[in-house]
Formats: structure tokens, sequence, C-alpha cells
């Protein structure tokens, strides 16, 4: 059974579930049809006697040929061997539901029996409502002769009146269940892949895989084969965060080297950009690096209060002469499990992207259940809805509304998705008008055009308290 693939399995089941249903159907016409009287009637067996004792050897013979049937055998005896048919069945005469018999042929009835064995009958015949079983009648003739009238069983019957084929239909039921049971069996690992693939992150731990021995060909092989792709995605990410990792130790250096040579340019106005050209070009393989680090799993978790943190952050900026406001913050602590250099990264990208393309930032921090919301929104032409999702992916950049001034890569709301994926939050691009009522803890959101994105981080939760 081991060696039979998925499609052979099911095909069995479909097999067992054509048996299931044939029973089924077999059981059902044999229930609606269940009401056929086996037995000749009191007055049938009395009209018969009574035409074979006014007939006579030639007459007799003819009527036996034109009342035989199916479902009665007829068969004429001699006085002195009467009561042949004792001892064969179960003597039924004295049973008080015969009595019409007795009534209908008085005396000349001699016996009743029934081939029935001794015992209960099958529960089964309950169900099909076929109570009577056949009989078989000793009538003495006016001459004496004994007519043996033995009833049988309707077509398809058994002597229990149980259908034919009912014993393969049953045969075939528990195979079903069998079938079915180990099918169930080799579905299982399925399901518990299933599972194990939705857990499954690029940069996270390995994933424990359900065992393989013992399964059919087809799922072993699907189970390795998601065993290797997960081993191939834990070295593709490794590979490529010591990749930039390196690149970045190396820029460094040379970055370091070039900014010494840049402090002896003698236009200041040269001298400045050039030195900005440097800081963006550091600040791109940190950020580059950041993500990477997010993306494996790797950022490092610290309980940090927004409040305290948005207020630290955002006062650094303003000191450092860019245009933004701290425009609400909610009474109380807000507490998440988050990566402090991340998360400066994460707002400082929605700054300057809002000073780029509005000329001034409004940051907003709001609770939304077990949600910290961080809302940054400026005072720009807005992003189109088309364009939001769009604006998530690496290297994209705005309409040209809002193209940046400076020719940026299109890496910085790409770098904030997935720094905040990586710490189990999510991000939303909206407008002004519509920005996140729970970031503004009920206070109005601002009015007029401008883009307005919301990062959500899941609140600490105190198990303890």
């Amino acid at each position: 059974m081991e060696r039979l693939g998925l499609s052979a399995r099911l095909m069995a089941i479909a097999f067992s579930a054509l048996l299931v249903l044939w029973l089924l159907v077999l059981a059902s016409y044999y229930r609606g049809n269940a009401d056929i009287e086996p037995n000749p009637t009191p007055e049938r067996l009395a009209a018969l006697t009574e035409l074979l004792s006014q007939a006579d050897g030639a007459g007799r013979a003819r009527l036996i040929t034109a009342m035989e049937g199916p479902q009665l055998a007829l068969s004429l005896q001699a006085a002195p061997e009467a009561g042949g048919l004792t001892g064969v069945g179960r003597d039924v005469t004295g049973r008080p539901d015969l009595s019409a018999y007795h009534a209908a042929l008085g005396p000349a009835l001699l016996s009743i029996q029934v081939s029935e064995p001794e015992g209960n009958r099958p529960r089964l015949l309950q169900f099909l409502r076929r109570n009577p079983l056949p009989l078989a009648f000793e009538i003495r003739l006016e001459d004496g002769t004994v007519l043996s009238a033995e009833a049988r069983m309707p077509p398809g019957l058994t002597l229990y009146g149980l259908p034919v084929g009912l014993g393969a239909g049953l045969l075939g039921t528990l195979l079903a269940l069998a079938v079915l049971l180990l099918v169930q069996r080799e579905i299982q690992p399925l399901v518990t892949l299933a599972r194990a693939a939705d857990r499954m992150e690029p940069g996270g731990p390995p994933v424990p895989l359900p065992p393989t021995s013992g399964r059919n060909p087809d799922v072993r092989r699907l189970i390795q084969a998601f065993g290797r792709l997960q081993d191939r995605l834990q070295t593709l990410m490794k590979t490529r965060l010591a990749l930039i990792s390196g690149v970045q130790h190396d820029v460094r250096s040379f970055a370091t080297r070039l900014r010494l040579r840049v402090e002896a340019i003698p236009d200041e106005r040269d001298r400045s950009r050039a030195v900005k050209d440097i800081e963006d070009m550091i600040r791109l393989l940190d950020d580059a690096l950041l993500s990477a680090r997010g993306s494996e799993g790797s950022l490092d978790e610290e309980l940090i209060d927004l409040v305290d943190f948005l207020k630290s952050d955002i006062g650094d900026l303003k000191r450092s002469g860019t245009p933004v406001d701290l425009h609400s913050l909610p009474a109380g602590e807000v507490p998440v499990l988050a990566d402090r250099l991340a998360l400066r990264r994460m707002v400082g990208n929605l700054v300057d992207n809002g000073v780029k393309y509005g000329e001034r930032a409004k940051v907003s921090l709001g609770r939304d259940g077990r949600w910290a919301v961080i809302c940054v929104s400026d005072e720009g032409p807005g992003i189109a809805p088309e364009d939001r999702l769009l604006l998530l992916e690496p290297f994209t950049r705005g309409e040209p509304s809002r193209a940046r001034k400076t020719g940026g890569a299109g890496l910085g709301l790409a770098i904030v998705r997935a720094l905040t994926e990586a710490q189990g939050g999510t991000i939303e691009i909206g407008d002004v008008n519509r920005c996140e009522q729970t970031a503004m803890d009920g206070q109005e959101a601002a009015s007029g055009r401008g883009a307005c994105v919301c990062i959500r981080l899941p609140l600490f939760e105190n198990s303890y308290e």
C-alpha cells in the first residue's frame, strides 16, 4: 500500500464510495419494495385445495402446473407419505398469527413449517420491514392425498429476506472505511506541510517539516522538496546579508578616505555637495544592510516608549533644521518591542519624504486597539490611489508631480515597509483627509491635500499584569 501514489489512493476512495452508494441504493430499493408477502393467502390455499380435490389425476397435474410460480412450489404426495416435510423445518402450526389458515382450511391443514433455524432473526429485517418468512403447508385433500405448498422468497432476496449482494455491499463499506482511514493517514502530512509553509519565513529559523518515513512516494518527494527549498532560502539570505555587510564595510572605508580628500576642495559649495553625496551613499548602504537584517529576522528587540522616542527623535530633527512638527501624542505610554535603529530609520525616511514632497512633515502617534499607529503627513500634492502600492516596491519613484529633485533611488518607502513588516507591523499610504483618526486620538485630521503614511506596530502587552 505504501508504494501506491496519491492518485491511486484517491481512485481507491472513489471506487469505495461507489460501493457504498450502490449499497445505499440497493437497500433503499428493497426497503421500498419490502411489503411483498411471500406466503399465499388462506383463501388461495382453500380455493386450490377445493379445486385439486374435485379434479382427477390429469386435471390435478394441469392445475399444479398452472398455479406454481417463482414464489410457490406445489407437489402431491400419497397418504402414506404424508408428513414428509415434518422435521425439515420448525413447526409453527400453533402460532396465533396463523389462525386465518386454520379457519380457512379447517381440519385439512396438517402442519405449517418454516425452514428458518432456531434463533433471532437479523435486525436488518426490521429495517426492511420484512417480518413474514416463507412457510411450507401440508394440506390433506378429500381422497387422502397430501398437498405440499412451499412458499419461496421473492426473487432477489435470500432466505432471511436480505437483498442478494448485501454481503458484498457490507464488505465494500468496510473496505471504503479502511481506505478512508489509510488515505487520511497519507493526507495528514500535506495538512501539516501547508501549516509549516505558512510559518516559513525567508530569514526566520527553519520550520520543522513532517517526517517522510512510511509515506507514499508523491508525498515524500513533496516534503523533501519543501525541505530543500527552505535550506536554499536560508542559505540565500545568509549569503545576501554577508555580501551586503562586506560591501558596506569596504565602501565605508573608501568613503572615509574620500571624505578626507573632499575637505581639500577649495570651493565651499562644491565641498558641501560632495560631502552630501558621500553621506547619502553611506546612508543608502546602511539602509540596505538594515533592510537585509530585517528580512533575515535578526533585528534587535528592546522595550521602547514611542511617546518618549518621538519626542527625542523629532526634537533632534528639528534642531538639525528639518521642518517637522510633532502634531499629537496620546496620554500615557505607548510601549512596543522594536529595534531602536530601525525605528529611527523608518521615521526618518518618512519625514524626509514628507519634507521633499510637501515642504513640511507632521508626525502623529495614537493607539488603535492592540496597535500603535505612527502617521507622517505632508502638505504636498498627495499620492494617486493607483500608485500607492507601487511606491512601496524597491527602486520605484513617484509620478512627475512628486519626482525627487535629488534623483533618489526610490528605496525610502520600500525600506520602511521591510522594517515595519520585520517587526510584525503594517504600512498604509493614504491622504491627509483620510489619515487614520486613531493616530490622532480623536482629534480632527488635518485638512487639505497631501500624503499620509501610517505604520502600525503591535503594542507590548505585559502578560504578568
